[in-house]
Parts: structure tokens; C-alpha cells; sequence
């Protein structure tokens, strides 16, 4: 009887007070910005917390097929939105103005436990 009681404990025990693991997610990328403009592009960070955004290390590059052409990349700006209310984001921006209507990038997130890398395509409206 009491090796039952011990295991039914243990059941409970180990399903109930589990530890809950959160992880710095991205979100899908939301452009704001058409052709021929400067790009202004956002992305939510998804289930983030203090210590997460305090050590995040963020750096864009450009994917391989467009170092080869003639096209000029945009430098792209990437910086942490943390808003009083509301969800973190990451707002991407350029300086000059993009002329190609599709833009790829590679994203790379690091923190203290963990990291994140996702190609991003995006397809410019001229409006």
C-alpha cells in the first residue's frame, strides 16, 4: 500500500510542479514600408522576458545570392523595442531607400540560453 501512495505522490508531483520553460520566439515579419522607400519592418518577440532582452546580441546579414549581383544592399538597422505596454519587438529599418522589391536577410539572435537564426524574404508592394 504505501509503495502505491508513493507512486501516485510522485505522479502528481512530477506533472503538476514541472518547471515551465520559456523561450525568445520571433514572430512573422510585419513591412510597413513600400518600394523606393527607406524600409521600416517590424518583428514581435514572442515569450521573452527581462534577462532574455537585457543579454540579446543581434546581428543582420545579407544571404549569399544577393553579394553577387550589382544590386546595392541596404544597410540594415535592427533595435529592441521595449514599450512600457505591450509585447517587445524588433524594428528593422534601412537609412536610403530600397529600389528592389524583395529584400532577404539573415536574422541571428543570441542570449544568455539560447539562439535563434531565420531567413527573412520580404516582397516590397510599389504602391
Amino acid at each position: 500500500m504505501n509503495k502505491q501512495l508513493l507512486m501516485i505522490t510522485l505522479f502528481f508531483a512530477l506533472t503538476v510542479a514541472h518547471p515551465v520553460a520559456h523561450a525568445l520566439a520571433l514572430a512573422e515579419v510585419k513591412l510597413n514600408s513600400s518600394l523606393n522607400q527607406p524600409l521600416d519592418a517590424t518583428i514581435e518577440l514572442v515569450s521573452t522576458n527581462a534577462a532574455e532582452l537585457d543579454s540579446l546580441n543581434i546581428s543582420v546579414s545579407r544571404l549569399a545570392d544577393q553579394v553577387m549581383g550589382l544590386y546595392r544592399w541596404p544597410h540594415l538597422k535592427v533595435e529592441v523595442i521595449r514599450p512600457e505596454q505591450g509585447r517587445s519587438y524588433l524594428k528593422i529599418s534601412s537609412k536610403d531607400a530600397v529600389h528592389e522589391p524583395i529584400v532577404e536577410f539573415l536574422l541571428e539572435l543570441d542570449w544568455s540560453n539560447g539562439q535563434i537564426k531565420r531567413e527573412y524574404s520580404l516582397l516590397i508592394n510599389p504602391q
